[in-house]
């Protein structure tokens, strides 16, 4: 499964996110195209920045995810277009594509989970949006909202691992974890 979550702003779509869910993990583009997170089935999760691996974790195995766990939390303040914005008339976005329509400064947490959820309000998150992929696994939650204030979101779900650096933690580490 493949689907990007948009930002509607200035007759344009702003991609915050592009995933890739494959039979060997879980994929994250950031912007730029050689800059990404992956998950993989066996619990090896790397972010690659510029095409270098500059982290890599051990993380519960993705092909047997246990509970709920945030993968991102994340604001995005748009003043002006980005140039490679897509024009929204040139742009029909696919069905499983996510396009959000909030004002203001927006404030996004992406949680992976086993099993469905049920995500109760909270004070600063006022009419947030919840999107929900159960075709999926693990199930891909994604709860939008406009900032009411600049405080950064805490996220709903904690990991379940202490990351201990050389240990389940690596920066800019050589050869296979």
């Amino acid at each position: 499964m493949r689907f990007s979550i948009y930002l509607r702003r200035f007759g344009k779509l702003h991609r915050l996110y592009k995933f890739h869910r494959s039979t060997k993990g879980l994929y994250s583009f950031s912007r730029s195209a050689d800059s990404y997170d992956s998950w993989h089935n066996d619990g090896n999760s790397w972010s690659r920045f510029r095409g270098a691996k500059t982290i890599k974790k051990k993380r519960q195995p993705l092909a047997r995810f246990e509970g709920s766990e945030t993968l991102y939390n994340s604001i995005t303040m748009l003043l002006a277009p980005m140039p490679d914005d897509i024009e929204e008339t040139a742009h029909q976005p696919r069905a499983d594509d996510i396009v959000l329509d909030i004002p203001g400064i927006v404030a996004t947490e992406v949680i992976l989970s086993a099993a469905p959820l049920t995500l109760f309000p909270i004070p600063s998150r006022p009419d947030s949006m919840v999107h929900v992929k159960v075709d999926m696994f693990p199930i891909f939650t994604l709860e939008a909202w406009q900032m009411p204030d600049r405080q950064f979101p805490v996220s709903r779900f904690k990991s379940s691992i202490n990351w201990v650096e050389g240990q389940n933690l690596f920066f800019n580490h050589v050869g296979r974890i």
